[in-house]
């Protein structure tokens, strides 16, 4: 792996390098497999590749990858961890789940809400940071 690669590499916490030779070409949810973050997931766009720490996942068919990315956001993958030192799922497990899927009109306008929110949610978080950040700071100069 390399640190000026063309694409990004992506693990369980999160980017962890760059290649040359992308794995993926086009959207995917990204799916912890082994570890203590077993079941979490994100989402990747684009050319990139994942380590054998995580699963992708495309759709196939009339169903819309972000509106199934954020099912499984909250979908509970505890009954599928196996392990009991570093825990693991197996899609072989777990694809076998049913989740509800409305039609694709609805699905994509339930992802494009939930998708705002999350976009939202982000620029709340940063904002939150930069304030803690400043507090810090400002608390610093007051004891000088």
């Amino acid at each position: 792996m390399l640190s000026n690669g063309l694409y990004k590499v992506f693990g369980a916490n999160g980017l962890v390098g760059y290649i040359n030779t992308a794995q993926m070409n086009g959207d995917a949810i990204l799916v912890i497999k082994d570890g203590s973050g077993v079941g979490t997931v994100s989402y990747a766009q684009g050319k990139f590749s994942v380590i054998g720490t995580l699963n992708y996942l495309t759709a196939i068919g009339n169903i819309d990858l972000r509106y199934l990315y954020f099912a499984l956001s909250v979908f509970n993958f505890q009954p599928y961890k196996t392990g009991m030192a570093i825990p693991h799922i197996y899609f072989k497990d777990y694809g076998k789940a049913k989740i509800y899927c409305p039609s694709i009109t609805e699905q994509k306008s339930v992802a494009n809400v939930l998708d705002k929110l999350e976009s939202k949610l982000f620029v709340e978080q940063g904002l939150l940071a930069s304030f803690n950040q400043q507090k810090q700071y400002l608390l610093g100069q007051m004891f000088i």
